[in-house]
C-alpha cells in the first residue's frame, strides 16, 4: 500500500544486458496483454494508464530509466491518498510477465529504423484511441474530502460547510438539533430579516445546517454531483451554477413559504443533480454506464423529492433548485461548443429569476408583517393565560367562608373573564392574513380557552353547593384540555 498525494509506488529493475529500445518493446507488448492505454512513447519513456471496470480513478504507469536500470512508477489519477496497494500490485502484475516475457526473448538486438518506426505508430493509433476518461465512483471515502484536477471546487465547498459546521458548534449551538433561533442568528433564511434588507441571508442560508446528519447527507451528495459534473462544466462554471441554484432555492422557499425558517446546502444540490441529469443525456456515455447513472440520479432525486413533502421539510426550496439545474443544464448541452455564450444566457437568466422571486417577495410586505403582528400580540394571550391560571389555584383568607368567597370571585371575575379576553383577542387576531397552518391554530386555541371556561363552570359549582357531583365532569375536562394542549403544541412545530 501507498500514501500520498497523490499515492504512488515505485520499483526499480536492473536491465542487465536487455538494450533499453528492447525493454520499451517488450513493456508495449506487456501492456497490451494487461489492457492498459498507452498514451505515449519515445526511446527513453513509456507512459500508460491502467483500465477498471468500477469506473473510479485509474493508474498511470510510467517507465524511465536511470544509467542500466529501469524505473517502474504507478500512481494514482485522482485524489487517492490511500490507494489500497493498488499502485504496487500494478507493478507487480508487470514484473511477473516482464520476467516471463524475458524467457522467450533469444535475440536481444533490435533494428533502429523498425524501432523508430513501431514507436511513430504507436503514438499515432493512441492519439486516435485518446478519449477522455468518465469517472463515476469515489477511489475511497477519503476521496470525497480531496481536491485534485477535475474535482477542485466541490471538496472546497464541503470545507466551508463543514467550517461552518465546527464554528457554530463550538459555539454551542447543538451538535444534533439546533434551535431555530440558532439557525437564524448564524444567517437561516428568514423572511422578516430579508426584507429589512439582510439578502446575504439568501447566500449563508445555504452552508448552515439543520445538525450533524443533516450537513453529511448533504456533503455526500455534493461530492457525488461534483464528481460527475465539474469535469464537465469546469470550476467556475460549477460554482457560478451552483450559487445561482442556492440563491433561486432560498428565494423559492420564500415564495412558498415565508415564515418559515430554512437553512442548507439541498436546494443548490439538487440543482447540480438538475444540470447533471440533462447533461448525462446529452454526453457520451457507455450505455451501461449512462443507464445506471440516469437510474441512481432518478431514484436519489424522486426519494428526496417525496421526502421534501414531509412535515418540516422544505420542498420549495428543493423544487426549485431542481428546476433551475434542468434549465441550465439545457443551456450547457445545447449550446455546449461555446461555454462563454452559456455561462452569459445562464447568468442573464439566473438573475431574471432571482429578480422576479425578489420582487414577489417584496411584494408580500403585508403577509409578514401580519405574521409578525400575530406572533406579538399573542404575548398578550401568554400573559392573560397566565393570570387565569394563578386565579384557579391561589389560596385565600383563614376562614371557610372566606376562603369560598374569594375563590368564587377569582375563578368567575379574574379567571374565566381572562379566558373570554383570550378569545376575542384570538378571534380578532384570525381576521388578519395568516398561513393557514395558522388558522386551523387558532380554531384549537379557542378550543382550549372554551375547555377552560367550562372547567372553571364547574369548579364555580362544585365550589358555591360543596358538591363532589362535578368531579368526573371535570376530570374529563382536565384530559381534554391535556390533549387540545398537545395538539397546539404539535400545530406550533408545524408551523
Amino acid at each position: 500500500m501507498a500514501f500520498g498525494f497523490p499515492a504512488a509506488y515505485s520499483q526499480l529493475t536492473p536491465l542487465n544486458n536487455l538494450p533499453q529500445k528492447t525493454f520499451i518493446l517488450n513493456a508495449v507488448s506487456i501492456c497490451k496483454k494487461l489492457n492498459w492505454r498507452i498514451i505515449y512513447i519515445d526511446e527513453n519513456e513509456l507512459n500508460a494508464v491502467s483500465q477498471n471496470n468500477k469506473n473510479i480513478w485509474n493508474e498511470t504507469i510510467s517507465f524511465s530509466f536511470d544509467e542500466n536500470t529501469a524505473i517502474i512508477t504507478s500512481s494514482s489519477n485522482g485524489n487517492q491518498i490511500y490507494d489500497r496497494g493498488r499502485n504496487k500490485k500494478k507493478t507487480e502484475i508487470f514484473l511477473d510477465l516482464y520476467f516471463e516475457e524475458l524467457k522467450n526473448i533469444s535475440d536481444f538486438e533490435i533494428n533502429e529504423t523498425d524501432f523508430s518506426e513501431q514507436i511513430k505508430n504507436e503514438n499515432v493509433s493512441n492519439k486516435e484511441k485518446t478519449e477522455p476518461e468518465n469517472i463515476s465512483a469515489f477511489y475511497s471515502f477519503f476521496s470525497i474530502f480531496t481536491p485534485s484536477k477535475g474535482y477542485l471546487i466541490t471538496p472546497v465547498l464541503i470545507y466551508i460547510n463543514l467550517a461552518v459546521f465546527l464554528v457554530m458548534t463550538f459555539s454551542g449551538v447543538h451538535f444534533f438539533k439546533p434551535e431555530i433561533q440558532n439557525i437564524i442568528d448564524w444567517g437561516g433564511n428568514y423572511g422578516p430579516m430579508i426584507y429589512e434588507g439582510q439578502f446575504w441571508r439568501l447566500l449563508t442560508s445555504c452552508f448552515i445546517h439543520f445538525g450533524f446528519f443533516h450537513l453529511i447527507l448533504n456533503c455526500i451528495a455534493l461530492a457525488y454531483a461534483g464528481l460527475l459534473l465539474e469535469p464537465y462544466l469546469k470550476i467556475w462554471t460549477f460554482l457560478a451554477t451552483y450559487l445561482f441554484c442556492g440563491v433561486i432555492a432560498s428565494l423559492s422557499s420564500l415564495y412558498w413559504n415565508k415564515d418559515l425558517v430554512s437553512a442548507g446546502a439541498s436546494g443548490a444540490i439538487f440543482g447540480m443533480y438538475g444540470i447533471l441529469l440533462i447533461v448525462l443525456l446529452f454526453k457520451t456515455f457507455e450505455t451501461k454506464i449512462k443507464l445506471k447513472l440516469l437510474l441512481n440520479i432518478a431514484v436519489l432525486a424522486g426519494i428526496n423529492i417525496l421526502y421534501s413533502f414531509k412535515d418540516g421539510i422544505d420542498a420549495a426550496a428543493h423544487i426549485g433548485g431542481f428546476a433551475s439545474g434542468i434549465l441550465f443544464g439545457l443551456i450547457l448541452s445545447i449550446i455546449r461548443k461555446r461555454k462563454d455564450y452559456s455561462m452569459a444566457l445562464i447568468s442573464s437568466l439566473a438573475t431574471i429569476i432571482i429578480a422576479v422571486l425578489f420582487i414577489n417577495f417584496k411584494n408580500s410586505k403585508v403577509y409578514i408583517y401580519q405574521v409578525m403582528e400575530y406572533e406579538k400580540r399573542m404575548q398578550e394571550f401568554n400573559d392573560m393565560e397566565k393570570m387565569a391560571l394563578e386565579a384557579y389555584s391561589i389560596p385565600y383568607g383563614n376562614s371557610i367562608e372566606e376562603n369560598r368567597e374569594s375563590i368564587l370571585y377569582m375563578i368567575k371575575d379574574r379567571g374565566i373573564y381572562y379566558w373570554n379576553e383570550n378569545i376575542t383577542l384570538v378571534n380578532e387576531l384570525d381576521k388578519l392574513y395568516l398561513p393557514k397552518e395558522i388558522h386551523q391554530q387558532n380554531e384549537k386555541i379557542i378550543e382550549y380557552c372554551e375547555l377552560r371556561i367550562s372547567l372553571y363552570e364547574l369548579a364555580y359549582k362544585k365550589i358555591s353547593e360543596n358538591s363532589p357531583k362535578y368531579d368526573e365532569q371535570m376530570l374529563a375536562l382536565n384530559f381534554k384540555i391535556a390533549s387540545t394542549l398537545n395538539q397546539i403544541k404539535k400545530a406550533q412545530t408545524k408551523s
